[in-house]
């Protein structure tokens, strides 16, 4: 699809033709048709409130990779996918009178306001089978000022929920797996239109339907100092085979993507030809969905993630198994990488496209690029360990004497 201002549909051939009948001189080229993403961390460091500062800063230099709404001022979607602000929360939690435990999640959800009570009673239900405990709910503040008509429209309220396992010593590890079945359950039990950005112990999601200058006077959390992260995801959406709105903004629970996955159809067809083996393996029943429906091949990319997180994959291994490098006439392999790369190509169909992945489990952040590095990524380590990766230059001003850059590799 192509959108020289606000939504219509064009083929390619208007698209070439526009280009060269004195049209803006930058339309059809690819860096200006495809979303915006990376990262930025601060290797070793303690929580910090900079880490949000840049990324936000980021994001706002992306701003030309995005699509606007015909409005003019409702943007195709921003966020960040960061690690959690236990501080923050722990402070904010307190106002209200709610006491969280050494071990708790927090979940961010997409709530219509006309289902708020009957939303909130089907994730504790769903906790409660679960053997977790919902210990409190958050509604989040937000300006609405800062956003255009569209958006304001279709607006969900956004609320934050703290849940907390049954058992206290139970393992981070565990904690993560049941908090994953608990938002699959509560999503077989919620009204239409209610979506769950993220539910972890160990990050969170803000995102929206939103331009990335809208987003930090949307989000009055973001422009707290005590809001403080090792690490944060960004994107700036440019939606292209859905249309945009407020669940489908990046980063999902785990992915931010710039691209197309090529392969899309035949994937999706895999999953669900493979649901009944994946229920069995993970112990689940038939209220465990796969795939959500009606979502965009990043979001399903996504879904896909996640099943090879819940199957023991750590975040590194899961990437390589669905988007596997072109190892397989590489001479400078070593045996054991190879080999490696063998076992992880044979537990799912590759999920192919020109392609820029940003992924976070909470544990590890890092990138990687479709095998033919269609969709390139830059990145900038300076001396004190700050690490910048994005889908070009610029976007945080750096004195260049304490920083060395280069390409993403492929790897």
């Amino acid at each position: 699809m192509y959108y020289p201002n606000g939504r219509g549909h064009s083929s390619a051939a208007d698209a070439r033709a526009r280009s060269t009948e004195g049209g803006h001189p930058n339309w059809g080229h690819p860096d200006h048709d495809a979303c915006g993403t990376g990262f930025i961390a601060r290797l070793g460091g303690a929580p910090s409130y900079d880490i949000i500062q840049f990324a936000l800063t980021a994001l706002e230099r992306l701003t030309h990779r995005g699509g606007v709404d015909a409005d003019g001022a409702s943007g195709d979607g921003a966020g960040l996918l960061t690690s959690l602000p236990q501080a923050f929360f722990r402070a904010r939690t307190a106002e209200q009178g709610i006491e969280l435990p050494e071990l708790f999640a927090v979940g961010c959800a997409f709530l219509p306001s006309s289902v708020i009570d009957e939303a909130r009673a089907a994730v504790e239900a769903a906790a409660d089978v679960e053997r977790l405990r919902v210990i409190g709910w958050r509604r989040v503040p937000v300006n609405t000022n800062a956003l255009g008509r569209r958006a304001l429209e279709t607006m969900p309220e956004i609320w934050q929920f703290f849940v907390e396992p049954f058992h206290p010593a139970r393992a981070m590890a565990r904690f993560e797996w049941r908090l994953s079945l608990l938002r699959k359950r509560a999503e077989s039990l919620l009204p239409p239109r209610c979506y769950i950005c993220s539910l972890s112990s160990q990050t969170i999601v803000y995102k929206g339907l939103l331009t990335p200058w809208q987003f930090p006077q949307f989000y009055e959390d973001l422009r707290d100092p005590s809001f403080a992260t090792t690490f944060a995801v960004f994107h700036q959406r440019y939606s292209t085979n859905t249309q945009p709105s407020w669940h489908l903004a990046q980063p999902f629970r785990y992915v931010a993507h710039n691209g197309e996955i090529n392969t899309i159809v035949s994937n999706r067809r895999w999953l669900r030809a493979k649901a009944t083996e994946f229920r069995s393996r993970l112990a689940v029943g038939s209220w465990f969905p796969l795939l959500e429906e009606n979502v965009s091949d990043s979001a399903s990319f996504d879904n896909g993630f996640e099943l090879r997180l819940l199957e023991g994959l750590s975040s590194e291994e899961a990437m390589l198994a669905m988007v596997p490098p072109a190892f397989e006439k590489d001479p400078l392999l070593s045996r054991d990488v190879r080999g490696a790369l063998t076992a992880l190509s044979q537990r799912s169909e590759p999920w192919d496209g020109p392609a820029a992945l940003v992924f976070s489990d909470g544990q590890f952040v890092g990138a990687k690029l479709d095998r033919n590095g269609l969709r390139p990524l830059r990145y900038t380590l300076t001396h004190d360990g700050l690490l910048i990766a994005g889908s070009e230059t610029g976007l945080v001003d750096l004195d260049e004497s304490l920083s060395a850059s280069g390409l993403a590799p492929e790897k």
